[in-house]
């Protein structure tokens, strides 16, 4: 019977609060009039008669309810500060202080009550009254768990060193906190060294480190000046862990050389590798430091450098000698050949040599894949399907396989085989993989759209065409074509694909000031096509990041924003115009 009697109360309540959405006051206030009757202690149905009444402009009968409770129930401290908010409204700040205080001077008889009355005060804005709540709670009672929410507040009223003293106390009492509360940090910090919030935040990590020398410190300090992309600063931090360590890694440092490598620092990611070849006091830290060193270098070579990077890799090929264990080492050697020297045949001889060892299956479906690209690259169609194909059956439903019949789709449509790539394209749109998806997407509606208007796909095949010619690293060829086809297009949606594609050649020769101009022109004469929102987003973040222009930005977010909410651009459009605007980050 109780059972029943409190889902039925819970169903009324459900209503009540229906109403009450809806604007029905009388409805709602009748059934939480009710609810409140039958029991006067059940706070949710006090509240919400009193909301409803409120609403109703029925003040009195509200503050008469409220004043009851307290009088007949007892005097719960967030009751006394709900009574005093009602007195707030009605521009009786005395009374309402009254109460505030009431609820206040509760606290600091019974600490255990600073939760709900915190709560109540942070509900309606009243910030400083909820700090004075947590403080007095903390004062009283140290330990009072009331510090994530006094860091909070603090936060809300930009007071970063408050803010951070408190989350730094939680960390200090348990290391493993700064896991979950660097979620809450990157509310405020940003990549500007000088912003309040990074500013308050090193001085309390320099402060605490000074007087207590904890590992903690120096790990945020790196994570700090990472955020900031000051991946130096990150390295003296992470040199300082390394030599502080009992048990010597160097993971943090070969991750930071990653991080920092993925971000175009490249002289700083060598000499973190450098460091940790010196350092390394294992086969397996060795491998990957001295791995990733030489993928660096070949990063930073010149072509009259080649020779000594080939050199290089023969070497440490040499000495960690040819197997499965190599493998990746290995294959960098073979894209170094193929994409940085450009000698394909050099490649495939690697590759070779690289299938006759003992690989696993996954090994294998790599080193196909890479062989079948190289194949697009010297014009072997056919050859590179067999091979795709090959992957696919080698590990079906994986990634890789996803790739391949992608690469299949691709390769088609280099050969101008259009239907048979959008055959292909059908099964990957629904694809495990996002990304994959939306390339399938992207090409499928390429392939469709300049089929319609232009019956022989004149236009089609040229881009194609132009297309293949990027992929074989013969940009200056592509242009030509596109610059044609803009000329004398067949199919008028073919015009925002080529003026795209013309910017992202540009691009790759930094020469930002010519691709604005293509990019500009999708915005002005086809921003109802398929590549509008690339391009919006494209330009936003030539403005914010190369070109330093934050004013010219923020308009090509906005327009990204509100007008393509489906596009894949949408949750970084939104990020970086608010970080324009000047919000805080969630």
């Amino acid at each position: 019977m109780c059972f029943v009697f409190t889902v039925g109360f819970g169903q009324s309540e459900d209503l009540a609060r229906n109403y009450l959405d809806q604007g029905d006051y009388e409805k709602a206030a009748s059934i939480f009039g009710n609810l409140h009757k039958k029991n006067p202690r059940q706070q949710n149905w006090l509240l919400g008669y009193v909301e409803t009444l409120q609403a109703m402009g029925k003040t009195e009968e509200a503050e008469s309810v409220l004043k009851t409770y307290l009088t007949e129930v007892g005097e719960y401290p967030n009751i006394q500060i709900e009574l005093g908010y009602l007195y707030q409204k009605q521009s009786d700040t005395l009374k309402a202080q009254e109460y505030y205080q009431k609820a206040i001077a509760q606290v600091k008889a019974r600490p255990g009550f600073s939760y709900s009355v915190g709560n109540v005060f942070q509900k309606y804005g009243l910030l400083d009254l909820a700090v004075q709540t947590y403080e007095t709670a903390q004062q009283i009672e140290p330990r009072s768990n009331n510090t994530i929410q006094l860091a909070r507040i603090y936060g809300e009223q930009s007071k970063y060193l408050e803010m951070f003293e408190n989350y730094m106390d939680l960390i200090a009492e348990n290391t493993s906190y700064f896991q979950i509360l660097n979620r809450n940090f990157t509310q405020y910090i940003t990549e500007d060294g000088n912003n309040a919030a990074n500013v308050a935040l090193r001085r309390v990590l320099l402060q605490r480190s000074q007087k207590n020398p904890e590992l903690i410190f120096n790990q945020m300090l790196s994570w700090l000046f990472v955020q900031q992309e000051d991946y130096a600063k990150a390295f003296a931090q992470e040199k300082a862990i390394y030599q502080r360590q009992d048990l010597k890694s160097l993971n943090r440092i070969i991750d930071l050389a990653l991080i920092s490598k993925d971000k175009k620092e490249l002289t700083a990611a060598e000499e973190m590798l450098h460091f940790a070849v010196e350092k390394a006091s294992s086969q397996r830290e060795l491998l990957s430091a001295e791995r990733e060193l030489l993928l660096v270098k070949q990063l930073m070579a010149s072509t009259d450098q080649y020779e000594a990077i080939e050199e290089a890799y023969a070497r440490f090929i040499e000495k960690i000698g040819r197997n499965r264990d190599s493998f990746l080492i290995q294959k960098d050697f073979v894209e170094f050949f193929a994409y940085q020297k450009r000698d394909v045949v050099k490649a495939l001889t690697q590759i070779e040599l690289i299938a006759s060892q003992d690989l696993y299956q996954q090994q294998t479906a790599e080193l196909k894949l890479l062989q079948a690209d190289l194949m697009v690259q010297d014009s072997k169609f056919n050859q590179a399907l067999l091979l795709y194909t090959q992957v696919e059956k080698l590990i079906p439903n994986t990634d890789i396989a996803r790739e391949a019949r992608f690469k299949v789709a691709k390769t088609s449509y280099y050969r101008g085989d259009f239907d048979w790539a959008l055959t292909q394209l059908k099964v990957l749109k629904s694809s495990a993989s996002q990304l994959t998806a939306n390339d399938a997407m992207e090409l499928a509606l390429l392939i469709k759209d300049n089929s319609q208007e232009d019956t022989l796909r004149t236009d089609l095949k040229l881009v194609a065409k132009a297309d293949l010619l990027l992929f074989q690293n013969q940009p200056t060829q592509a242009l030509t074509i596109l610059e044609g086809v803009l000329e004398d297009y067949q199919s008028p949606s073919i015009v925002d694909e080529v003026l795209f594609r013309i910017a992202k050649i540009h691009l790759a020769n930094q020469e930002v000031e010519k691709a604005l101009l293509y990019l500009q022109r999708i915005i002005d004469d086809h921003s109802d096509e398929i590549l509008a929102d690339n391009a919006n987003f494209l330009l936003g973040t030539l403005y914010m990041d190369e070109l330093k222009a934050p004013d010219q930005a923020k308009p090509y977010f906005e327009t990204l924003i509100f007008n393509h909410p489906d596009s894949i651009f949408f949750v970084d459009a939104r990020k970086r115009f608010r970080m324009l605007r000047g919000d805080q980050i969630q």
